[in-house]
């Protein structure tokens, strides 16, 4: 059959359509552009409301083409009926089915199918067809050991299974010797990654390091709850050439009163405690952090706090999300006026635009050793040892090379 990959959300999505890709592909189907394709599958996600509405409206498309559709992962999981509502057709299927896609696309030729049920499916050691081939997405562990009020992904992923380390150095090693130039760790939160096993990230990160190869690595989002359980053996275990200096954590709110009802288990003092911990050690690492705006009961005040907490650690880049209640989460409807809403948005995204020109003004005439590891439409992005976005017009995707930042244009920075 010709099918068509289309993938929303995280890099976990991405890593589990890299997998699909594999297993089609091996069991005899074509994998073709959207317009050729017989079979639509849409590799789903359920962490905003703002994703889930994309993906629906995408199936109120997708209609009448005549194309069969499979939706897959986390929305499939919680959201059937509102999939079945808006493409009655629709197939699905959950998130520890993606090894069994090959035989569910084949049934779909006679009916519908309903797969939701499988067990729990090891996500290392698959045969991929990666998106980039210069980056490798390597999940170290499935699940969270948090339940914030707000998320679903204890009720789609379950709660944390670290995977074994010595698996994980084997799909490292492997990716390094098929010239892999970006080791991306992912989990739901990076940062919990064995505490059920006993072996904590700044140990594996230390076994990643010596594995031969001529590669960085990128750790995804790290909880701060998980972070300051491991803080100072962390922030050691970022000394060393091979990992990008380049924290990914989410603050959520400034206000403790709005993190308490969220059930996120730190202070906004914890939160700017591992800031400063890893800028006294690194102070040219680079910081993203998320903001999620319009929680319940959030009010001016709270809000106010969030914009103080932003402004004293100074992000490179904010992530501001619009709160929208999810399926099986705690936490009910807004009761902030939309409004209201839409202003502290606006003032957090200028707030975020100011922090990256500052960051951007930081590296500005900054020059030495990149990476290029994405292709643009206009050229390529090369990333230097902060992990930091450099757009450089002729390069070939997977060179180390040298480049100097010549200037900036519509936030970015430019070299050459």
């Amino acid at each position: 059959m010709k099918v068509f990959l289309e993938t929303y959300g995280c890099d976990t999505s991405k890593n589990t359509t890299e997998i699909m890709a594999s297993e089609l592909v091996k069991n005899g189907h074509n994998l073709v552009s959207k317009d050729d394709a017989d079979i639509i599958i849409i590799n789903s996600c359920a962490l905003t409301g703002k994703t889930e509405k994309k993906i629906i409206k995408r199936l109120g498309e997708l209609k009448d083409t005549g194309k069969k559709v499979l939706v897959a992962g986390c929305l499939a999981e919680i959201a059937k009926e509102k999939i079945e509502h808006a493409m009655p057709e629709a197939s699905v299927m959950g998130v520890n089915s993606f090894s069994n896609v090959a035989k569910i696309i084949e049934k779909m030729a006679d009916y519908k199918v309903e797969r939701l049920k499988d067990n729990p499916d090891m996500l290392l050691g698959k045969d991929r067809l990666r998106i980039n081939p210069t980056i490798a997405l390597v999940q170290i562990a499935e699940g969270c050991l948090d339940n914030c009020s707000f998320c679903v992904d204890r009720t789609t992923r379950g709660t944390l299974v670290s995977y074994e380390p010595d698996r994980i150095i084997r799909e490292i090693e492997t990716a390094a010797r098929n010239n892999v130039r970006e080791i991306h760790l992912i989990a739901q939160d990076v940062a919990a990654y064995g505490f059920d096993i006993g072996m904590k990230l700044p140990a594996l990160l230390r076994k990643i390091t010596c594995v031969p190869g001529d590669f960085k690595i990128k750790l995804s989002v790290m909880n701060p709850s998980s972070v300051l359980k491991i803080l100072d053996d962390l922030v050691l275990a970022f000394n060393h050439p091979k990992v990008y200096r380049h924290l990914e954590i989410p603050l959520q709110s400034g206000s403790n009163r709005i993190l308490h009802a969220m059930k996120r288990n730190y202070t906004n003092e914890e939160f700017k405690m591992i800031a400063a911990a890893f800028r006294k050690k690194y102070p040219d690492i680079t910081f993203s952090t998320d903001i999620l705006v319009g929680f319940p009961e959030e009010t001016d005040e709270d809000f106010g706090k969030t914009v103080i907490v932003v402004s004293d650690v100074k992000p490179d880049f904010v992530n501001i999300h619009q709160y929208t209640k999810r399926p099986f989460a705690s936490a009910g409807d807004t009761d902030v006026p939309s409004w209201k809403i839409k202003n502290r948005v606006d003032e957090m995204s200028q707030i975020a635009d100011k922090l990256q020109e500052k960051s951007n003004d930081k590296w500005a005439k900054w020059g030495g050793a990149v990476t290029v590891s994405e292709k643009t439409e206009s050229g390529f992005i090369a990333r230097n040892y902060a992990y930091v976005p450099i757009h450089i017009q002729r390069a070939n995707l997977g060179d180390i090379t040298n480049i100097d930042v010549v200037g900036t244009h519509g936030g970015k920075l430019l070299g050459k």
